[in-house]
């Protein structure tokens, strides 16, 4: 436990320095959204390897954060792993992402470990069709699935390569939900039997599957990957808490 304390204060003390840099935030809209990323001059991003992560294999092209790779860099992580300036505990993430055939990515939250090596649940993104890993790992590694732990419905509805999917992760107290196109897809209890259990069988280190505080890491795994919309809303910000009661009335 002493060590996951530990790994997550080198994360916290890396993302607490990268917003020492960039106070600023765009303002929320009125349901409390605001984006983490634009190409207006904001970036709610850094590079875990490289600070200046638009100079080391990202690029923005027509509004979307592109990490591409040629014929030469296929299956080679270029751009490396991104992180948000900022840590969050109750939120909702949105964001929207197109693969290229047979590609792979993922959105990992609950994020600890070291800049080369972080740790932590993943939001999977893959061609389920094409990638060996969708095709060979079963439903736990397909996209949507809290990756190596806890399969999507089996009714979701899942874009092929080249179009647009959209995504959202939900962290509310201890409840968990990963959305896709719409609809939520799983869902489940940060500190229940089930899930420490599944934590366990993953080969995750002791102390995980509990709530914590964290940033949010858009993943280089070696194939292109466009990202676009990407947006959080905080869950305790007075907008957020407007726009949930007026939805319940």
């Amino acid at each position: 436990m002493r060590k996951i304390i530990a790994a997550g204060f080198a994360i916290i003390a890396l993302c607490s320095s990268v917003w020492a840099q960039d106070p600023t935030k765009p303002a929320e809209d009125e349901f409390g959204w605001r984006p983490i990323f634009d190409d207006k001059g904001h970036q709610g991003f850094r590079g875990l390897l490289h600070n200046d992560f638009l100079n080391w294999g990202w690029n923005i092209v027509d509004h979307v954060l592109v990490c591409p790779k040629d014929i030469r860099h296929m299956g080679m992580v270029t751009g490396g792993n991104i992180i948000t300036a900022e840590l969050f505990l109750n939120f909702e993430f949105s964001f929207e992402w197109k693969l290229s055939v047979s590609g792979k990515t993922g959105v990992m939250y609950f994020v600890s470990g070291t800049a080369l090596k972080p740790v932590g649940f993943t939001y999977q993104i893959i061609d389920d069709t094409h990638h060996p890993d969708g095709l060979k790992g079963g439903p736990i590694r397909r996209t949507g699935a809290l990756l190596g732990m806890i399969p999507p419905s089996d009714d979701k509805k899942l874009n092929p390569p080249d179009q647009w999917n959209e995504g959202k992760i939900v962290v509310d107290g201890n409840h968990v939900e990963h959305w896709l196109n719409g609809a939520k897809i799983l869902e489940y209890e940060l500190g229940s039997p089930e899930l420490l259990k599944e934590v366990a069988a993953a080969g995750l280190p002791r102390g995980y599957g509990r709530k914590m505080k964290t940033s949010l890491v858009l993943m280089d795994a070696g194939e292109e990957i466009s990202f676009r919309n990407i947006k959080v809303r905080d869950l305790d910000s007075a907008a957020a808490k407007a726009s949930k009661s007026a939805s319940v009335k």
